[in-house]
């Protein structure tokens, strides 16, 4: 691996077998499934995580927005996004991860966009014994784990994920509904997520996807109220924003990283998307980091 394409951040991968490619599912207790010692480090997974606490006190920190950690909330993590757990002791709890491949083999019951979800929910009094129920369906058939199990998981997986659309803090985006276009609305979230750069561009998106510029505009518009272009800059800004706050990267390096033709140029829609120098965010995404470490 060459210095230019080695990850800025740690990466973490899911432990089980089967290989790098093969759909993959994981479920177990916070204390031997969950953040480590060095979770305190900013760091990024090749999976999607669902962590629910039990009992536990501290900061989980994810993209630069510090969330409070507290009994019966539920934290989910996209893949790619920069996170940290900042605990003074363990936590009680159960952890999730999975990959996009294994939620959508059989037993699933739709394409779910994972990016509508928040980082942090908050399930009601009455929905936490359902919540409970199906984490612990869930660890009995992982454990099982006969020819049967890994359906019957996608189909728990998949409730929890419905379920979890009653829970305070998830707001779906209007229009959004199942079938063929929500699921090519699916693939354009994903593809920006993974291709964050400034030479992705709406034209080349849409014939990644199969599909013609103006259709694509469409449909993202009905689905997010936002246009395709406005959410590739937000990714751009995203990941513009991950390195300068958890890194030491230039400028100049998080330029060409992320396919800018100069650092001026970066620096300029840096200042016009978040309203500041890339500097200033950095600082104060830094004094931000050692308050959540000091409290």
């Amino acid at each position: 691996m060459t210095r230019a394409s080695r990850p800025p951040f740690p990466v973490h991968v899911i432990d089980g077998g089967g290989g790098r490619d093969a759909p993959q599912f994981e479920i177990g207790p916070v204390l031997s499934h969950g953040p480590r010692e060095t979770a305190a480090i900013p760091h990024r997974h090749e999976f999607l995580e669902i962590l629910y606490v039990r009992e536990g006190r501290g900061t989980h920190i994810i993209d630069g927005t510090a969330h409070p950690i507290a009994a019966h909330r539920l934290y989910l993590v996209r893949r790619g996004q920069v996170h940290a757990w900042v605990t003074p002791a363990p936590l009680d709890g159960t952890v999730v991860v999975f990959d996009e491949a294994f939620l959508a083999g059989p037993g699933a019951s739709a394409a779910v966009d994972f990016s509508q979800y928040p980082n942090m929910l908050c399930p009601g009094a009455g929905h936490v014994p359902r919540l409970e129920r199906l984490l612990a369906a869930m660890a009995d058939e992982y454990t099982e784990g006969d020819d049967r199990a890994d359906p019957i998981t996608r189909h728990l997986l998949s409730a929890l994920l419905l379920l979890c659309q009653r829970f305070d803090g998830f707001n779906a985006p209007e229009g959004s509904r199942a079938g063929p276009s929500a699921e090519l609305g699916v693939e354009f979230t994903k593809l920006v997520a993974e291709k964050a750069s400034a030479t992705l561009t709406v034209r080349s998106a849409a014939m990644r996807l199969g599909v013609t510029p103006g259709y694509l505009r469409e449909l993202v518009a009905a689905q997010t109220g936002r246009t395709p272009g406005q959410i590739i800059r937000s990714a751009v800004l995203t990941e513009a924003q991950r390195l300068l706050a958890n890194t030491d990267m230039s400028c100049a390096q998080v330029a060409d990283r992320l396919g800018f033709e100069d650092a001026s140029y970066f620096s300029r829609f840096f200042r016009r998307e978040a309203g500041a120098p890339p500097s200033a965010y950095r600082k104060q995404a830094r004094e931000r980091y050692q308050a959540c470490l000091g409290a």
